[in-house]
């Protein structure tokens, strides 16, 4: 039965249809706009695991803010079913325009293939792997020099930090297609953005070919290829291509992950290189087909057992978001289609065959859902943190006004992204219990006696101002979007008094010290960081639990040097039930080093209780 009615949308067309759902052009009678709607099977909600992760992840693909990559505008939950909500891209996918056109020149796949890699890089800074780059999701809109490329279907990314497992037939669906799979992916290895290097390869050997390195029916086939056949170079099968390129392809697929390229700029940067070495000149960069139009700061969530358009299916689940954008403030989008007409932008896969992304299911054995898994770079949410306080700095804070929360790395809002956060939800994780913040929701006081009336809840950005660590001035900073993973508000600041210390800081309020706790674990564990050991920041990175006069776990603290060079700080404080995060840009060890020295002044830091 088709749908003609999802939540706000109304449905238009079917786009595709697959193992995994279908993904329909949508018309968002909230928001008055045609948008790309992916509407997951019902199965998918109902198994615990996956709604977890897709929550996630969702979060995570949410928050990139790259040009080539296709905007989310909002995802959830609504009438059972997992929905994500995107921009609908005009254009032609990359499969379909070999199909109708044989390979491309050399010069216009180098350029396909080096705005792929700037989507795939952004992805894998925020810790993502996009883990199902093929041609059918790659979109192009333009023509010659000013030929756009877009990078789409982040639904089967998976975090960094979650990169091992899970089995290729969990969900009843392979996790990307077999065709440009890497090898340690049919082995069940742990993963990372090489394995997005492996499949650019694949997608370069297709555009200069029009064919893919390994052909074969059925998985058996694909996957003896995959681990021991060398393909053929690319100038074998299409003679005239400069034979640099095949240097380029072979070294993208190397079986060994530690023999390709270390990220997928580096393989566009070869393939550049390789066109200049025959004196084939590079086409230039592309400006994106559309003006910039600002959308909301932080993609919406609905559903998730809060308040939705249907029932929740979990009605335990808390509310989902998971923290800050990844470039706060910055626009997430590229505005409407310039011509949203019938072009399809998301249509299906121009080879239906055994992909996944909007495919028949590769492998339909057992669903088994998507939980975290155990193991290495996934840090366990509690036992395992260092002992609470056990490597403070010197000891003790001078007060139990510790730091707030942080629900994820935000951005500098100048300079480029910082590290990304993900995730609420906090498992095997014990604190002691700890009062809420003041005036938060259910908290009301009433006076005594008879007649008694209830007060005004207090609002809770001043509420967040009012407990501002002195270090900043509270007039300055300015409102910043809800993060959506249950902040109550969001505060921007500029640089703090003490210098050298932060250049930009944000500053967070939730419901209690649970729920602060729970997402600043969530996040720095999302963003690759484990416990600290015996050596403390800044000479190590990652977090831990500090104490307050008390001897009890106060909050948590983390310090970390994104991809970017930018050093970061962030903290919580239970009792005020809120986080900091602080930056100095391109500030690298050094950087880091002053953050320390800065958060350790209380004078500066604490967040101020009362």
């Amino acid at each position: 039965m088709e749908l003609q009615q999802f939540g706000p949308y109304r449905i238009e067309a079917l786009l595709g249809r697959g193992g995994m759902g279908e993904v329909y052009r949508a018309f968002d009678t909230e928001h008055d706009r045609t948008v790309a709607l992916k509407v997951l099977s019902e199965h998918l909600a109902a198994d615990t695991g996956y709604r977890e992760r897709f929550r996630r992840e969702a979060h995570l693909a949410a928050r990139l803010n790259e040009p080539h990559i296709v905007p989310i505008h909002r995802y959830g939950e609504v009438e059972g079913r997992l929905f994500l909500d995107m921009r609908l891209v005009p254009g032609r996918d990359v499969a379909a325009v070999l199909a109708e056109e044989g390979p491309m020149s050399p010069e216009r796949a180098v350029s396909v293939v080096g705005q792929i890699a700037r989507a795939l890089d952004a992805a894998h800074a925020d810790g993502l792997v996009h883990r199902d780059v093929k041609p059918s999701n790659v979109l192009l809109t333009g023509t010659g020099d000013d030929e756009f490329v877009y990078l789409v279907d982040f639904g089967i990314a998976r975090s960094t930090s979650d990169a091992q497992g899970p089995a290729l037939t969990q969900t009843g669906a392979a996790l990307g297609s077999f065709d440009y799979m890497a090898p340690e992916r049919f082995l069940e290895r742990p993963i990372d953005r090489r394995v997005d290097v492996y499949a650019l390869a694949c997608v370069l050997f297709e555009c200069l070919t029009a064919r893919r390195p390994f052909t074969g029916d059925g998985l058996a086939t694909l996957m003896y290829a995959h681990l021991n056949t060398t393909p053929p170079p690319p100038s074998a099968l299409r003679p005239g291509l400069p034979r640099a390129l095949d240097d380029v392809v072979a070294r993208g697929l190397a079986k060994e992950p530690g023999e390709r390229y270390a990220s997928c700029g580096e393989l566009a940067a070869a393939a550049r290189a390789a066109l200049a070495s025959v004196g084939v000149a590079a086409r230039p960069e592309a400006a994106p087909p559309t003006a910039v139009t600002p959308l909301p700061v932080r993609p919406q969530t609905v559903g998730f057992g809060a308040t939705g358009y249907g029932p929740p299916s979990s009605p335990g689940v808390p509310a989902a978001g998971y923290g800050p954008p990844s470039s706060p403030g910055l626009p997430t989008a590229f505005g409407p289609p310039s011509n949203p007409g019938p072009p399809v932008g998301y249509g299906p896969p121009s080879n239906p065959g055994p992909s996944v992304g909007y495919g028949p299911p590769s492998n339909p054995g057992p669903s088994a859902g998507y939980g975290p898994p155990p193991g290495p770079g996934f840090p366990p949410a509690g036992p395992g943190f260092p002992s609470p306080g056990g490597a403070s700095p010197s000891g003790q804070r001078r007060s139990t006004r510790l730091p707030v929360v942080l629900a994820g790395l935000a951005a500098v809002v100048v300079l480029a992204v910082v590290a990304v956060v993900a995730l609420a939800g906090r498992s095997g994780d014990t604190t002691t219990d700890t009062p809420q913040a003041g005036g938060s929701s259910g908290q009301a006081g009433t006076s005594s006696g008879a007649g008694a009336t209830t007060d005004p809840e207090p609002d809770p950005e001043e509420q967040l101002r009012a407990v501002l660590p002195a270090g900043f001035d509270a007039a300055s900073c300015t409102t910043q979007g809800a993060a959506g993973d249950g902040d109550l508000a969001a505060l921007q600041c500029g640089a703090a008094r003490q210098q050298p210390g932060p250049q930009v800081a944000f500053f967070y309020l939730y419901e209690d010290g649970a729920a602060v706790d729970a997402v600043f674990v969530s996040d720095v564990t999302g963003v690759g960081l484990s416990p600290l050991g015996s050596t403390d920041c800044p000479d190590a990175q990652g977090y831990r639990g500090y104490d307050g006069p008390d001897g009890e776990l106060a909050g948590r603290v983390a310090c970390w040097v994104d991809d970017e060079g930018d050093a970061n700080l962030a903290w919580t404080q239970d009792d005020v039930a809120a986080e900091g995060h602080v930056v100095v840009a391109g500030g690298g060890e050094a950087g880091l080093a002053d953050l320390w020295t800065w958060w350790n002044d209380a004078d500066q830091s604490d967040f101020r209780a009362g």
